[in-house]
């Protein structure tokens, strides 16, 4: 494997203090590649969430350390890691094209990169004829799709997907699965799927899960 995007090392983070503290996340130690194609599974409450945004950069570890190696600033921008958040719904006032756009606007970018990175996403999850539809015209597999071209304009080289077929019957949460395991593979990116479901059988290359906020590897 090529060298990891992300490191971390005994990582833990507890929400809270004294006796109203829950430790969400406990000793995780595990690294994500470009090669990587993992499934965290586990409860609602497990930690997953809390350890995606670990990852993510978007929390402090309580205790141990979390690193990028392959991300200069370190730890990278939003715009840098695709996250595909569970409730990371879409602006209703704003058709689908500016939703996608959105993140890399507030990165600063803009004129024809930011275009050609939103066409190029939506070609990439197959809504490229929904560039003008608002939220409410789309299917719910449409909207989740358009919240992971939205996690994919940036072209990130780390991809980290919390629930990302949640409420989707099973055959839109498969589709929704290899359209983002084909966009990790076109990308080259490294990706790490949380989710409450067990995913379908050979999907993913390394399969874990998270038991009371530990990291339960090789299930």
């Amino acid at each position: 494997m090529t060298a990891p995007l992300v490191r971390a090392d005994e990582l833990a983070h507890t929400y809270g203090s004294g006796l109203t503290a829950v430790v969400a996340v406990h000793g995780v130690t595990c690294e994500i590649c470009a090669e990587t194609r993992a499934v965290v599974t586990g409860r609602a409450g497990a930690g997953k969430t809390t350890l995606l945004h670990l990852l993510a950069g978007m929390k402090k570890p309580t205790a141990g350390t979390v690193v990028w190696p392959a991300f200069e600033p370190s730890p990278p921008g939003p715009d840098l890691i695709g996250l595909m958040l569970q409730d990371g719904g879409l602006l209703r006032d704003l058709d689908v094209r500016l939703n996608v756009a959105l993140p890399l606007v507030l990165a600063g970018r803009t004129g024809t990169a930011v275009r050609d990175a939103v066409d190029g996403a939506l070609e990439l999850v197959g809504l490229a004829g929904f560039a003008k539809k608002a939220p409410r015209d789309l299917t719910g597999e449409q909207i989740r799709l358009a919240v992971l071209a939205r996690a994919l304009a940036p072209a990130p080289k780390l991809i980290l997907a919390d629930d990302p077929a949640g409420w989707l019957d099973q055959r839109e949460g498969q589709r929704l699965l290899r359209r983002l395991l084909g966009a990790a593979d076109q990308l080259g990116a490294g990706l790490l799927v949380a989710t409450a479901e067990e995913a379908p059988a050979g999907l993913f290359g390394e399969r874990w899960a998270m038991v009371d906020g530990k990291l339960v590897r090789d299930r």
